[in-house]
Order: C-alpha cells, then sequence, then structure tokens
C-alpha cells in the first residue's frame, strides 16, 4: 500500500511539474503593440502551454533581459505562435468571477478559438478529487487534481457567458433568441452541446 502511495505522489508531481519556454510573441495595447519573448510555461506530459497560469499573467523579457510581468489589466491581448499555431488571449472583464481567490486583476485572459460577432474562448482551471476511502485496508487514498477546459461565449462587447450542462439547451435558446434559426435548429436537436463550435461559426455566419 505504501508503495501505490509513493506511486500516486510521484505521479501527481510530475503532472503538477512545468518548465518554460522562450517564445517571441506580441503583446498588443489600446495603442501600441510591442514585439516581445515570452516565457511561456509548459506542461511536462502534455507539453502544451499552462492555459490556466496564463490567465492571471504572463512574463516576458524587456531590452534590457529582465523579466516582467504583464497582467491582463495592463494589456488588451497577447499572442504567440506554439507548434505552428496561433495562439490570441484576449483581456477581457471579468464578468463571472473566473479564476482564484489570489488573482489581483479584474480582467482575465481567455485563450480565443473562434473569432467573429460571436467569441468563443476556453477557460482553464484545476478540479480537486477527493481522496478514497478502502474498507478492507481502513485507508484513505490521498485526492487527485486534474485540468479542466471550459468553454465561454461572448457576444460583441458584451458580458461574458458561460455554456452550461444538464440545461444546455434552453439555455443557449434563451441566450441566441437574437437568432430563431439557430434557436429552430438548437430545439430540434440539429444543434447540441456537443457542437458549440458549428453553432458559434452559424451564427457568425447566419445571424444578424
Amino acid at each position: 500500500m505504501r508503495k501505490l502511495f509513493i506511486v500516486v505522489v510521484l505521479g501527481l508531481i510530475c503532472s503538477a511539474k512545468v518548465e518554460a519556454k522562450k517564445i517571441k510573441g506580441k503583446i498588443l495595447f489600446q495603442d501600441d503593440t510591442i514585439e516581445v519573448i515570452f516565457n511561456i510555461p509548459i506542461k511536462f506530459f502534455s507539453q502544451e502551454p499552462n492555459y490556466e497560469r496564463l490567465q492571471y499573467k504572463v512574463k516576458y523579457y524587456n531590452q534590457s533581459g529582465k523579466k516582467v510581468v504583464i497582467r491582463p489589466d495592463d494589456a488588451e491581448e497577447i499572442r504567440f505562435k506554439y507548434q505552428s499555431k496561433e495562439i490570441r488571449m484576449l483581456s477581457l472583464y471579468n464578468t463571472l468571477g473566473l479564476g482564484n481567490i489570489f488573482s489581483i486583476s479584474s480582467n482575465i485572459f481567455l485563450k480565443l478559438e473562434i473569432d467573429g460577432n460571436l467569441k468563443l474562448f476556453n477557460y482553464y482551471y484545476t478540479q480537486q478529487a477527493p481522496g478514497m476511502y478502502s474498507a478492507s485496508t481502513g485507508m484513505v487514498t490521498g485526492g487527485y487534481s486534474y485540468s479542466v477546459e471550459k468553454y465561454i461565449l461572448q457576444k460583441g462587447n458584451g458580458k461574458l457567458k458561460r455554456t452550461k450542462g444538464l440545461t444546455f439547451k434552453n439555455d443557449m435558446i434563451s441566450y441566441f433568441s437574437d437568432c430563431p434559426e439557430l434557436v429552430t435548429k438548437i430545439e430540434n436537436k440539429e444543434f447540441r452541446k456537443k457542437d458549440i463550435q458549428s453553432i458559434v461559426m452559424y451564427y457568425n455566419s447566419n445571424c444578424k
């Protein structure tokens, strides 16, 4: 049992471990754009950027080679390319109260998935799973954490909208009341929760 516990602990440490890579990119301000070298945190196993961390602050090197921290309240957007894909994270007023209690910004960087009059973003957070009690041993195994992605919508420059789970259909019917054609497709189950990207693209192409 002790060996199993050690393996679990080591797995959790590795999953939480990140490295950082120097990546060229841009910071967009209201009246200016600067090219910088970002210090992007990369997850150990997936080798993907740690977007959850980037939502609250981003580090880059200035002309003197000194690390500088920029937060969502300081800029409108950050951009960089990773594995040939352009990553855009927009600074948005956090109307949903997303994030942790340690965030000092009123805005949050959200990763843009689809641009247009209706935007689709990904919000990243860590979910905690409790430990499990074993009646045979009388012991509790340690809990663990895992990363979760959640879709966020925004019409124009309006408030952010979090997609819901169990009430997705009724929620989206209400949210898209300005587009009867889309509402009909949702009512007829042509579009379901798994089709959120198609819903956004349909709205941008067919709804005014």
